[in-house]
Parts: C-alpha cells; sequence; structure tokens
C-alpha cells in the first residue's frame, strides 16, 4: 500500500484543533505521512505537495477553498454548528454557494452520531472518534485532597462567552464553599502537559457550553478520573452515562449549582463516577481504539 502524503491544517497554536493534530501526527505510522501547518500559511501550491488536505473544521476549510485548493484535494472535520450557521437561510436550508463547497469536499468527518446523523442528508458523512492519550491523561498515583471543594472549567472566554456559559458557572457557585480554577485562551493558559495537573487536583469538572462537538477538555478531564457535570453536547450522550459515568445536566445555573452540591456532598459517587468514566475511556475513546477508524476515512475518500 502507497503512502498517503496528508496536510493537517490548524487553526492557532497550543489549543485544541492543535493538540489533536499533533495526536494524530503520533499516531501516523507506515500508511500514512502528516504534516502541519497553520491556515494562515497554507497557499494554493500546497496541493501539488500532497494527495489530501484536511483542515480540522469545515470553517478553516471554507478559507483553504477561498484560497485557491481545489475541492478534489480538501476534506474536513465537523466541529460544531456554529460554523453552518453563518451559511443557514432557514431551519432546513443553507446557502447555495457554501453547499456546493460542502457537497464536493473529497470527505467530511464528524465525531458524534449526532452530527453524522444530522449532515448525512447532505453528503457522505464519515464517522470517526477522537481519541485521547490516557496514558499522559491519567488520574494521580496518590489522591490530591482539597481543603476547599474544587471545581474546574477550560475554555475561551475572550470569544463565544456566552456560548460556553463561562458566565453561568460563576453565577451558579456564588455563595457556595467552592473555588473555581480555570484555564483559558488568555488567562493561565499552560502548555498541554501541564493541563495533567490541573485536571489531577480538581474535584470536579464542568462543561457549560451551549453547543459543542467534540469537547477535549472532557476527555481529558475523563481520562484524569475526573466526575464531569456536563450539558448534553456532542459527543456527551455517547460518553457519559448519566448519573454513573458523570452528570448530565439542563443549562441552567440551578442544575448546576444542585449539581455541585450533590458531588461535593457525597465523595462515595465521586469516586464511583470517576472510576466508571476512567474505564469508559481506556475501552472505548483511547487513540488506540480510535485510530482505525481514522486511517479507514483517510484511505475511503
Amino acid at each position: 500500500m502507497t503512502q498517503r502524503k496528508i496536510l493537517l491544517v490548524v487553526d492557532v497554536p497550543g489549543w485544541a484543533f492543535e493538540h489533536r493534530a499533533k495526536d494524530m501526527i503520533a499516531f501516523q505510522g507506515d500508511k500514512i505521512h502528516f504534516d502541519l501547518k497553520y491556515y494562515h500559511y497554507v497557499t494554493a501550491n500546497d496541493q501539488h505537495k500532497y494527495d489530501l488536505i484536511y483542515a480540522m473544521s469545515v470553517g478553516i476549510a471554507k478559507t483553504l477553498y477561498e484560497r485557491g485548493i481545489p475541492l478534489n484535494k480538501l476534506a474536513a472535520g465537523i466541529t460544531s454548528m456554529r460554523q453552518f450557521n453563518r451559511y443557514r437561510l432557514n431551519k432546513l436550508t443553507f446557502n447555495q454557494e457554501f453547499m456546493h463547497f460542502f457537497t464536493n469536499l473529497r470527505g467530511v468527518n464528524a465525531a458524534s452520531d449526532e452530527f453524522v446523523h444530522k449532515f448525512s442528508k447532505f453528503r457522505p458523512i464519515h464517522k470517526t472518534r477522537v481519541g485521547i492519550d490516557a496514558t499522559l491523561f491519567s488520574p494521580a498515583k496518590r489522591k490530591i485532597s482539597n481543603s476547599i471543594f474544587t471545581v474546574g472549567w477550560v475554555g475561551r472566554t475572550d470569544r463565544d462567552r456566552k456560548l460556553k456559559g463561562f458566565d453561568l458557572v460563576t453565577s451558579s457557585l456564588k455563595g457556595l464553599n467552592v473555588l473555581l480554577d480555570t484555564r483559558t485562551f488568555t488567562k493561565n493558559r499552560v502548555p498541554r502537559e501541564k493541563m495533567v495537573e490541573f485536571y489531577q487536583g480538581l474535584d470536579c469538572f464542568i462543561c457549560s457550553s451551549a453547543s459543542e462537538h467534540i469537547p477535549l477538555p472532557i476527555l481529558e478531564a475523563a481520562a484524569c478520573g475526573v466526575p464531569i457535570i456536563t450539558t448534553e453536547v456532542g459527543i456527551v450522550p455517547e460518553l457519559i452515562k448519566a448519573n454513573k459515568s458523570g452528570l448530565i445536566i439542563e443549562r441552567n445555573a440551578g442544575a448546576l449549582r444542585e449539581a455541585v452540591q450533590f458531588l461535593k456532598n457525597n465523595p462515595e459517587k465521586r469516586t464511583e463516577i470517576g472510576k466508571s468514566i476512567r474505564q469508559t475511556i481506556l475501552e472505548n475513546w483511547t487513540w488506540d481504539v480510535c485510530w482505525p477508524e481514522w486511517e479507514n476515512f483517510f484511505f475511503t475518500i
């Protein structure tokens, strides 16, 4: 089998797309050779250097297409509904020019059953779960005992603030004897390997997003055995069994506050949930498990 040469295109350094691309590069093996570029530096000439150019999001792919990368050389991942909403005409239809672009991409993949089902009416969508390095992201060898119950949150507060729900989290925790520890794009930002220490120091982790597809911090926290409180977004229904390996809540301050109080007051349940979600990761969400789906995608399109 001839090795395929693929360019992975990401948006910014040190954030989710780059992390995923670097994980993929670590798993490339003999069948695929990956290179990585930030989208600012991709030119039309790159089409001649690679068998395929894979954009980590449809939004990035649209930019590359406008720069001269032909659709028959371009594939993309669906990562959120936000990148589609700007082209939506009504609930059921999208801008014609955008649909020409989307339906003629060489290949499109998605991580969740929800998104595969939602977009398969327009074109073939390949299911490819996103894996996590469960050796890097793992529980602390010795459980850290916090003097104050510590809640973690990760996301961007410099944009999409309402969508990510940071203010919802802060309002829901007012008056509770808890510590909110955050990592954002602009504040308390650390290298990825340092994120392991962050997760290991938490008593629970919150995802408060209104819309997500592949919330990477959830996978990272889960691999570290941290109990998770989350809205029902993206891969969450496939990853978490409600009240067994995590708490899935309605997106409001009352539900969030109640869930935090429940975990705070039930340490045995926290331990049970943490062990359960870690085991789920090991069985279904490591790159060893998920990588064959990606290989199949890249060799099928």
